[in-house]
């Protein structure tokens, strides 16, 4: 039997994880490879449509993985030969981590004076690359298997060689998967030229709140652009999302705000409280919710998006996740636990493990949280050395390869909570001290766990999704 490995599926690996399958181009492009032992991967490379196959020279898991990826039509089988499997699917070893995407800072200009700025641009505080430099990254990508880059900055569509960089990253057939923006410089050109690039990106603006958005983003104006943005990119057809950081000054209009974005057709909004770094350590003292100011808003709000029929896609903070038109909710906050797995061992941040930062100057950092922190310029320069080098040695890797035993250690009255399990210890960067310390308990989660917990969550929703599928609401029949 002749077997081979269908388009656009191809061998591929990285360091530390040198098997896999992975599609290169369609509706799969972007979903996660398909990582394998040695020897069931092995055995699939004779999959080339011109080797009559034994299945019993085949390891065990060998014989189990082609049955499955055949189920799965990926890998197609024929009693005669097959055509050859094309050049670019053959087997090849990317000289880096895996990174499944990348989000990238292309400046550290901003014409808005965002009081929350994580990278602190209304400062200036970070430069922005030239044009040669953000090419060189752009290979250095491709070179590391980077398929999916999302775009933000400072204020990106400030760069006047904006359209260059698109253009390098469609040449590497490298997907932008959203464009951070506060939208006051978008035109129907910037669209169309990115539609002549073939790139089709997401679009995420920020919203904090009808009637309260220019006072975070310290522009006048800025909320009546944000509205003609989505105007335009709803006619457009880009994917729109937005986010909205609360605060005491616009916690009261949160339901306003939701269905306005909804009106104006965003697809998702995340609600979240600023993090206490950047420029907004200058405003949390007054501003900042609490733990239990915050829950007390989105717990009241709950019942407000199911009375108003689920509008839009919903994630308040790590409470409370649902889809727009959809009963069926989730607790980011809420960990399962397996009693056979050592959760222990796992790391403290599973996003860091396949995503990563590129600050405007272009340092390698896990997330954008670390960028404007006391370790931020102890992340190595990509400049410097190669990227794929810098995955596997350096500051950036051994943040990344941080696991939730050594914050159990450096927090001992955490090990014998009895949240533990499901806490772990939240965000790394949420609540991170001055000196730079992430080791430190996510305050916000930790209440969570100790004075709110999923049940009270659940007791909201489930109330409020009662309500809404009582015969006397009319939205409820168009609900799934």
């Amino acid at each position: 039997m002749y077997y081979r490995l269908k388009p656009p599926y191809a061998f591929r690996g990285w360091k530390k994880l040198p098997f896999a399958v992975q599609a290169q181009y369609g509706p799969q492009k972007h979903v996660l490879p398909i990582f394998m032992e040695k020897a069931p991967f092995l055995d699939l490379l004779s999959c080339s449509g011109e080797e009559d196959v034994d299945l019993s020279a085949f390891s065990q898991k060998g014989r189990q993985t082609l049955e499955k990826l055949a189920a799965d039509g990926i890998i197609e089988q024929s009693p005669s030969p097959l055509p050859p499997l094309e050049s670019w699917q053959h087997y090849h070893v990317f000289p880096s981590r895996y990174l499944s995407s990348v989000l990238w800072s292309i400046t550290g200009r901003c014409n808005f004076r965002c009081r929350h700025c994580l990278v602190s641009a209304p400062d200036a505080r970070h430069p922005q690359l030239p044009l040669s430099d953000c090419l060189r990254i752009v290979e250095e990508f491709a070179e590391c298997g980077i398929r999916h880059v999302d775009i933000s900055g400072g204020e990106p569509l400030l760069r006047s060689d904006f359209e260059e960089i698109v253009k390098a990253l469609t040449s590497h057939e490298i997907d932008i998967g959203v464009i951070f923006t506060n939208a006051s410089l978008m035109t129907e050109g910037t669209l169309e030229m990115l539609k002549r690039n073939r790139q089709f990106p997401a679009f995420q603006l920020s919203f904090d709140g009808l009637g309260c958005h220019d006072w975070l983003r310290g522009v006048d104006g800025a909320e009546e652009e944000a509205d003609k943005a989505f105007r335009l990119l709803g006619r457009s057809g880009f994917p729109v999302l937005a986010s909205m950081c609360i605060h005491r000054g616009n916690r009261d209009s949160l339901r306003d705000t939701v269905n306005h974005l909804a009106g104006l057709g965003v697809q998702s909004l995340r609600v979240s409280a600023p993090q206490n770094l950047g420029s907004w350590q200058q405003y949390s003292r007054e501003y900042a919710l609490t733990p239990g100011e915050l829950w007390t808003v989105f717990r009241e709000y709950i019942g407000r998006y199911f009375e108003d029929g689920m509008p839009l896609d919903i994630e308040l903070g790590g409470f409370f996740q649902c889809k727009k038109g959809k009963t069926d909710y989730s607790i980011r906050y809420e960990h399962s636990s397996d009693a056979a797995v050592d959760w222990s061992r796992c790391p403290y941040c599973q996003t860091m493990q396949h995503q990563a930062y590129i600050s405007p100057e272009g340092r390698l950092i896990p997330c954008m949280g670390f960028a404007d922190t006391a370790l931020g310029e102890r992340f190595p320069d990509i400049l410097g050395q190669h990227l794929g080098v810098l995955t596997l040695d350096s500051f950036y890797r051994d943040i990344t390869e941080t696991k939730i035993a050594d914050y159990i250690a450096a927090n001992p009255e955490c090990a014998s909570c009895e949240h533990l399990a499901g806490c772990r210890g939240g965000c790394m960067v949420e609540d991170m001290s001055a000196d730079g310390d992430f080791l430190v308990p996510d305050r916000t989660c930790c209440y969570f766990h100790k004075y709110i917990g999923e049940d009270a969550v659940r007791a909201a929703a489930d109330r409020a999704i009662e309500k809404f599928r009582s015969p006397s609401c009319p939205d409820a029949a168009s609900a799934e």
